[in-house]
């Protein structure tokens, strides 16, 4: 078994790398390749949490565990907030292949892509003006993700905490070179109205926005709410939106806020896709309407993410003995 470790994947990993493996994904897990991807979540105090993500597509070289851990009193041990690991077994013999400690990076980089996936599908536009609400690492993955598929005209950034958001900027705007305008805001219905587009990547577990803030041609994609207790969304978003795309509509009916909408309103369902399916259909978007992307991440993203890590790491060390 290769073991992996956080300095090679930090070296090896580049969001570039992960946009089809993760389309790929998305279209297996919402079609007939689908063996199995279970979730499991472990909550500890202080707000402190654990995912387990299994996943095996048919077909695939490789099935994975995934744990991604987040605890928020690390940092008052120099710890980082996030940790977790990757094991990626031999699909034929069941045999462990390779161990990663990725420390949560790998899912930051699938979870941004994803969610530029979900942003280029809903807007189909080459340039938009962006608003993202939260200053950790997924809403700078998130923006650099999204800013590698379409331009960011303009950056608006939200935070509770403004030096954090000020971090936020700065990252953003050595990461991306061509980002010229950026403004932080003071408050989530600031930055909701002066964007067509809005990411919303915190752990708040309060609704930051509401469905009468919401105008034609706006888009969110929504990705910090991923268990039971985290809400970024107020139902009254998916009421007012005509179009909402999910990663997975099951698990988004065990977690996040769509199942807390859907409680209210079954009829969403009727205007509710999966992801995938909307890669498969292609159809075109009415760019006046007002759409919703909610994902709560998947174990399939995390199958394919580690496996091209593997993939990319085995053929630089193939090079190197050759």
């Amino acid at each position: 078994m290769k073991l992996i470790g956080f300095d090679t994947v930090q070296a090896v990993v580049q969001i570039a790398d992960l946009f089809e493996p993760i389309r790929q994904s998305l279209i297996d897990f919402s079609s007939d390749k689908l063996i199995a991807a279970p979730i499991n979540l472990l909550h500890f105090d202080h707000r402190a949490d654990a995912h387990i993500k299994i996943a095996a597509l048919k077909g695939h070289p490789y099935f994975s565990i995934k744990v991604a851990t987040m605890f928020p009193n690390n940092v008052t041990k120099g710890l980082a907030i996030n940790q977790g690991a990757i094991l990626l077994f031999d699909a034929q013999t069941g045999v462990p292949v390779a161990f990663i400690e990725d420390r949560g990076l790998l899912t930051d980089f699938r979870t941004g892509v994803a969610g530029a996936l979900a942003t280029q599908t809903a807007t189909q536009t080459d340039s938009l003006t962006l608003a993202v609400l939260g200053t950790g690492a997924q809403a700078y993955y998130q923006v650099m993700a999204t800013s590698q598929l379409q331009k960011i005209k303009e950056l608006v950034i939200y935070g509770r905490n403004v030096a954090n958001a000020q971090r936020l900027q700065e990252r953003l705007i050595q990461s991306i070179p061509y980002l010229v305008q950026s403004r932080i805001v003071n408050s989530p219905e600031k930055a909701v109205k002066s964007a067509e587009v809005i990411i919303c990547a915190t752990s708040s577990q309060q609704a930051l926005i509401h469905g009468d803030w919401l105008c034609s041609g706006q888009h969110i994609t929504a990705v910090g709410a991923d268990d039971t207790y985290k809400c970024e969304l107020a139902p009254s978003c998916f009421m007012r939106a005509d179009q909402i795309y999910l990663d997975s509509l099951e698990s988004n009916m065990c977690y996040g806020e769509y199942r807390l909408a859907l409680a209210e309103n079954p009829l969403l369902l009727n205007k509710t896709v999966e992801l995938g399916q909307a890669f498969i259909n292609q159809q075109k978007v009415d760019r006046n309407v007002i759409s919703i992307a909610k994902l709560v991440g998947l174990g399939v993203q995390d199958l394919v993410t580690a496996s091209t890590i593997f993939s990319k790491i085995s053929s630089i060390e193939n090079d190197i003995l050759s």
